[in-house]
């Protein structure tokens, strides 16, 4: 990526937030939960990251003291179980009080039960242990106005509802089959998606039922993993199969969404983690959905966990667990040649390197590099080095800004681009003003974007944001990162450092340069990647 000559830097004032419409509930409010997690499924496809996704949030939420928690986990994820949890929890607590509702598992859609009360025709579910298409095990489910009549009933309770399940659809860019791709939770039988019921167990909703679907329910703040159209993968976050959302909210639980370290989380400060997070996590291929927009003054969690302080700038570098495709006897000596990776098989493998078709595919099924050539040559492996050194110093920063987040995005959006097009980075949420942003391109080459004397640059840029650079794609093809970097002071002999690297495979070289000039100060990091194609 580029800074392309004669576009303008965009900076703008934050936007204020909407007015409230519910009153801040008082300090220490007593929070009660219920929390789903279900990869064992009877009759259809298993999933793997659900019941890591429960009992991570679990632990995030006994951490913060709370004692009326209901887990179910596979099995034990029953309907009648899981309502008479849900009132139980409700009598038990406190009109003031906040419940936790998350599920990770399966959701579906079948057609709407009534007809003309869903604009798009479907009914949503989530699927539970025991669903089957037909017949008596289709009462294993919690139907979407099932859903908001459980809701409905907490009045005036505030209720965080987090669902990390997905209905239908494709994620925003291509995806390559030569990663490991852990799967999807979208309920399928025999490989196709469960999309109606057939001799139903469950009565047609009630006109009380549609009509608390329909209404806007103020004590409600509620976060899909993505929108109808896209699907919720499954990801190795830390190495573990996870559902992104649910990671993210169990490290906001654990304080990494308080921002203003005041110990109170609110829906702003909720929704801005959330989003950030599960973007940087997963290179921009999920966008959770939050409701109702705005109030982000809202308190939401009280008390929270301290921020974490992590004990040091980039967490030390680890392997990177590298598949290579080939020849068995020519990827025993290619994988040898390789330095800070270690082999692994496809379900395990971060990076994949396609050494007779020349590409590296990232676990995500994003194709990060095209090295071609002879993959016994000494300039081809030495490209596809970059390209690991650069995942490493990937890696790391992401780690580091999880406690450390800037929110970045990319307009137009998260899809390949081609050469020519032009980008838009909307950098967010920044507490310290002086700005320093580089590029990584796919083999690791630095790009110094900012600040450039030559523009006249100011070192500082607005609080907060947003701060928007116009950039246009260039060859190499592939993936590219952005790494911006905020702080409260001054960043001239960094700048000056990183701006040398320019043009240089030097991924290595600049995680260096980050811990000598920044270790010890209150930086935030935000890392992006914008990928692009020849094709």
């Amino acid at each position: 990526m580029r800074r392309p000559a004669g576009l303008a830097i965009a900076f703008a004032a934050a936007v204020a937030g909407a007015a409230l419409t519910m009153a801040a509930a008082p300090a220490r409010a007593e929070i009660a939960a219920l929390v789903i997690g279900i990869d064992r499924y009877t009759y259809i496809n298993p999933l793997q990251g659900a019941v890591n996704d429960a009992r991570d949030i679990a632990d995030a939420l006994k951490g913060l003291g709370v004692k009326k928690l209901r887990l179910f986990v596979d099995g034990d994820a029953e309907r009648s179980r899981i309502i008479r949890a849900w009132r139980e929890l409700v009598a038990e607590t406190a009109p003031d009080s906040t419940l936790v509702l998350t599920f990770a598992g399966h959701g579906a859609q079948q057609p709407e039960r009534v007809p003309g009360s869903e604009a798009d025709g479907k009914d949503e579910f989530l699927v539970l242990a025991d669903f089957a298409p037909r017949g008596p095990g289709t009462a294993q489910r919690l139907t979407d106005d099932e859903i908001a009549v459980l809701l409905k009933e907490a009045a005036p309770r505030r209720v965080i509802f987090i669902s990390d399940s997905c209905h239908s659809g494709t994620m925003t860019r291509g995806f390559d089959d030569r990663a490991g791709m852990l799967g999807t939770r979208a309920a399928r039988i025999d490989g196709k998606l469960v999309d109606g019921i057939d001799d139903d167990a469950l009565p047609p909703p009630t006109r009380a039922a549609l009509q608390a679907e329909a209404e806007e329910q103020p004590n409600v703040t509620f976060f899909a993993a993505v929108a109808d159209h896209e699907l919720a993968p499954e990801v190795m976050i830390n190495r573990k199969p996870r559902g992104a959302l649910s990671w993210a909210f169990a490290n906001a639980l654990r304080g990494q969404a308080d921002r203003d370290g005041d110990g109170i989380v609110t829906k702003g400060e909720l929704e801005t983690h959330i989003r950030g997070a599960v973007r940087m996590a997963l290179e921009g291929r999920q966008h959770p959905q939050v409701q109702p927009r705005g109030r982000g003054e809202v308190p939401l969690i009280d008390p929270v966990a301290g921020r974490p302080k992590p004990p040091s700038l980039l967490p030390a570098a680890g392997p990177i667990p590298l598949r290579i495709l080939g020849k068995p006897a020519a990827v025993k000596i290619l994988a040898a040649g390789m330095s800070g990776v270690e082999s692994v098989g496809k379900e395990d493998a971060a990076l994949v390197w396609d050494s007779a078709g020349g590409e590296v595919v990232s676990s995500m099924g994003d194709v990060l590099a095209s090295i071609p050539g002879d993959p016994m040559a000494a300039e081809t492996r030495r490209r596809v080095q970059g390209v690991i050194d650069k995942w490493s110093l990937v890696v790391r920063v992401k780690a580091a800004a999880e406690s450390r987040s800037l929110a970045l995005a990319v307009e137009p959006g998260d899809r390949a681009y081609r050469k020519g097009e032009t980008v838009s980075l909307d950098i967010r949420g920044n507490a310290g003003t002086y700005f320093t942003l580089i590029n990584l391109a796919a083999d690791g080459t630095v790009n110094y974007l900012y600040p450039l004397a030559e523009r006249n640059d100011p070192a500082q840029i607005p609080r907060g944001g947003p701060y928007r650079l116009a950039l246009t794609v260039e060859p190499p093809f592939g993936a590219d990162h952005f790494l911006a970097i905020a702080s409260p002071r001054p960043m001239a002999a960094l700048q000056r450092d990183l701006a040398a690297l320019e043009g240089k495979p030097a991924a290595g070289e600049v995680a260096t340069l980050l811990t000598r000039h920044l270790t010890g100060q209150p930086v935030e990091f935000g890392i992006h990647g914008v990928y692009s194609t020849a094709r």
